[in-house]
């Protein structure tokens, strides 16, 4: 259900921001990134009774810009959303560790796209 994705985001961004108070930037990251993409599955499933199974997440994306909400905020809001897809390639799959910056960033991103998207759950 999509209180199920909700619940499992909230989850994740408690985790991701612990993780940046250990330091642990690439985990941080990570757990944001997934907060997000769990977030926008609650939506999907809320207003589409669907959610993607794509494993890259851009399939996730394409069905988020689908949803029945006014077109700018979901473009708006969905800038956030790619800025944490586009993250996630960077602190799972790169050889290079992240940086506070980069969790910072990420935190940010899942924060404010998690409000939005609470606030579009709550009717």
């Amino acid at each position: 259900t999509s209180a199920n994705f909700m619940r499992k985001s909230e989850q994740f961004l408690r985790s991701a921001e612990s993780a940046a108070e250990r330091e642990d930037w690439d985990a941080a990251v990570s757990h944001a990134v997934h907060a997000g993409i769990a977030m926008a599955d609650a939506l999907t499933v809320f207003y589409l009774g669907e959610r993607s199974a794509s494993q890259d997440h851009h399939g996730s994306f394409r069905l988020f810009e689908g949803l029945p909400l006014e077109r700018e905020e979901v473009a708006r809001n969905g800038r956030h959303l790619s800025s944490l897809i586009a993250a996630k390639t960077r602190a799972e799959y790169e050889e290079r560790l992240l940086a506070e910056r980069d969790a910072a960033d990420a935190l940010e991103h899942a924060k404010r796209f998690c409000r939005w998207a609470r606030d579009q759950l709550a009717g």
